[in-house]
């Protein structure tokens, strides 16, 4: 099940304080900024959703909705294309 493509403020909205894998994500020109994308997985836990990116093929981010002071969470993680391992 796919949901709907959304900007970076509604997950934000939506899934506050998790941990989001991303697909299809668009960007800006400098491909470093997120502008949208698709919601894949979403959880309180990094581990959980690190671990659903390597089952992934394809273009992907991870991102935080939280607060990036925190001291629980790193900042917003950069794009990357996860590979599958297996």
């Amino acid at each position: 099940m796919i949901s709907e493509r959304m900007t970076v403020e509604e997950m934000s909205e939506k899934y506050p304080n998790e941990w989001l894998l991303i697909i299809e994500p668009k960007t800006r020109e400098n491909a470093t900024h997120l502008v949208s994308g698709i919601v894949q997985v979403h959880g309180k836990s990094r581990d959980d959703v690190s671990e659903a990116s390597r089952k992934f093929i394809g273009n992907a981010a991870i991102r935080w909705t939280g607060d990036d002071t925190s001291q629980e969470q790193r900042p917003k993680m950069p794009l990357y294309k996860p590979r599958n391992l297996n």
